[in-house]
């Protein structure tokens, strides 16, 4: 019997204690913060419940609860009554319509909680006696003269109401309109650092608030060139202006300026919470003539001459301008115009922009000696432009004239080579995946070429449609051309795959093919860079590529002259192997 009275009464205090709620706060009265800040308590149970000894607080500081009357009963809060939590030199009492019923507790402190309420929201949480907490609210940034009252199950402003119900008096839609503007001196604008803007808030009706303020600057594409947080969960009374950006934009382009604001009350005119603005930068007016200059040409020995057969690197500086024509041709003739190597191609496609492109050219064997040791000159041709530079070029690059080589040459010379120039087997996810494709026309007609890629495993494709990157092209009659194939690697996940390379000539039935193995991997975003035990980083070097917009590269193109050469030590080698085992066999 004892053990269940105690039980019963245990059960009694845990209903009155979570019965206790805070059910009002004046964090920001309009004079006076300090004395006229306070906190009301409601009881939300049928018996009366002492607080004598309960703490609140926020998180900083928590403050013993204290009654007004002699022998601590007015720390008794009667059932469903109210009670007002205040400072011990409150001037509340004087200053607002506080119930009679209410009764007044005090912290033993000069203030709530650690400095006072702050106006910028904070947590409040209620203690019994015992350490446990009993209830905690969280109210946000304040306005001036409001309170927080506890109202349906959560925390709305609300017309100040101490000691009395809180039906009723809070402010769900706090009417307001505020609006946003770019300040600009124009909109046509001679250079970039002539463009500079603000933006400025403006309160146009309504109780002062918070407020957010973006900003953002694209180009007539849609591409995001800056973005701006000028003010974010900041006051305003009237106005504010932010301080003057430059964004130091390309010139001879224009850009659209988008804002936008947004308050914490119920804003009625939503149009004048955006602005938009169109501006242009002019800058230097654009060449309409597009020009092509030889920089320099790489591979070439110490004596600064090349050798015939060899494969050389020609490195042209371009700027396409107003023109649709694309092909520029590199080659090398002699004095009498007579050529000593096929023509090389490549594509520029964007106008108005400057390009930094490597070219290789195949040096004729001259294997039948038609061709003296001399100075040559490299031609550079395309886009109603052309340039030239003189190179010397003697002696025969070594076994270029083996026989045998000379017959694989005669056989490929009415044929037709098709090869993968300098590829990286590996590649980050999330990148592109770009490939140079060297086609080597020997025979004497164009051909009509349609040329795509993809990354694949099994029967599916990771880099879109099959034939999403298709080019067609006419390959013109005895010429080499370069061109670079891209595959998207955005979503794949890292792991092994199949690149395959598939051209189509002149509409045959029957298509040829290049299939390589390669390896995704991690970004290096995501693998910060990782490094193997020596330093060195764990995939490798990076591929070079022979394109319209990179200024350096290796050899994309090897001849088959050069490739039957490079196998002549290991045929040597294996010969030497075959006669010491048949030497050691007669002994």
């Amino acid at each position: 019997m004892r053990l269940l009275l105690l039980l019963s009464a245990f059960l009694i205090f845990i209903d009155a204690t979570n019965g206790m709620l805070i059910s009002e706060i004046m964090a920001d009265p309009v004079a006076d913060e300090s004395l006229n800040e306070w906190i009301e308590l409601y009881n939300n149970e049928s018996v009366e419940i002492n607080v004598s000894g309960w703490l609140i607080g926020d998180d900083s500081e928590n403050d013993t609860l204290e009654g007004g009357l002699y022998n601590k009963e007015g720390t008794i809060i009667p059932a469903y009554g109210f009670a007002i939590i205040t400072d011990d030199a409150t001037r509340v009492y004087d200053n607002f319509n506080v119930s009679i019923d209410a009764m007044r507790l005090y912290v033993d402190d000069s203030s709530i909680g650690g400095s006072g309420l702050k106006n910028d929201g904070e947590n409040l949480s209620l203690y019994d006696n015992h350490g446990n907490l009993i209830d905690r609210k969280t109210y946000n940034s304040t306005t001036d003269g409001l309170s927080w009252a506890f109202v349906n199950g959560s925390l709305h402003k609300s017309s100040p109401t101490p000691g009395f119900s809180n039906d009723g008096s809070a402010i769900i839609n706090e009417g307001c309109d505020y609006a946003v503007n770019f300040i600009l001196s124009k909109t046509l604008f001679d250079n970039s650092s002539d463009f500079t803007f603000k933006l400025r808030a403006s309160k146009i009706s309504g109780t002062p608030t918070n407020f957010t303020m973006k900003a953002k600057i694209e180009d007539l594409n849609g591409k995001l060139m800056k973005e701006y947080s000028p003010f974010t969960n900041e006051s305003i009374s009237t106005q504010r202006t932010s301080s003057e950006f430059t964004p130091n934009l390309d010139e001879g382009k224009s850009y659209i300026l988008e804002s936008n604001i947004t308050a914490e009350c119920d804003d009625g005119n939503s149009e004048n919470n955006f602005d938009t603005q169109i501006i242009t930068i002019k800058g230097k007016p654009l060449d309409e003539k597009s020009s092509i200059s030889i920089e320099n040409v790489l591979d070439l020995g110490n004596d600064n001459q090349a050798k015939f057969g060899q494969v050389i690197r020609v490195r042209l500086s371009a700027y396409k301008g107003n023109t649709n024509k694309e092909s520029i041709a590199v080659w090398i003739e002699d004095n009498n115009g007579r050529s000593v190597s096929k023509q090389s191609r490549t594509g520029l496609k964007s106008k108005y922009m400057n390009y930094s492109i490597t070219i290789p050219v195949q040096i004729d064997p001259n294997c039948d000696e038609s061709f003296d040791n001399d100075n040559y000159m490299i031609k550079s041709e395309g886009l109603d432009s052309q340039d030239e530079e003189e190179v010397r070029i003697e002696d025969l690059t070594d076994s270029m004239c083996d026989v045998k080589i000379i017959e694989s040459k005669k056989s490929a010379a009415a044929g037709f080579d098709f090869d993968l120039g300098n590829f990286n087997e590996i590649v980050d996810a999330d990148s592109k995946l770009s490939a140079n494709i060297v086609l080597d026309n020997n025979n004497n007609e164009d051909m009509d070429m349609k040329l795509w890629s993809y990354v694949y495993r099994g029967s599916k494709s990771y880099s879109g449609e099959r034939e999403e990157n298709m080019k067609e092209f006419t390959l013109k009659a005895n010429s080499l051309q370069v061109v670079e194939l891209s595959n998207s690697l955005d979503g794949i996940e890292p792991g092994n795959y199949k690149f395959k390379v598939v051209l189509n000539k002149n509409n045959q039935k029957t298509n040829n093919e290049i299939t390589k193995d390669i390896v995704v991997k991690i970004g290096k975003d995501e693998n910060n860079g990782l490094e193997d035990l020596e330093g060195k980083e764990v995939y490798g070097k990076a591929e070079n590529k022979i394109t319209a917009d990179f200024a350096d590269s290796g050899i994309v193109y090897e001849s088959t002259t050069e490739k039957a050469k490079n196998l002549i030590p290991a045929f040597i080698i294996l010969l030497s192997v075959i006669l010491n085992i048949v030497l050691i066999s007669r002994r």
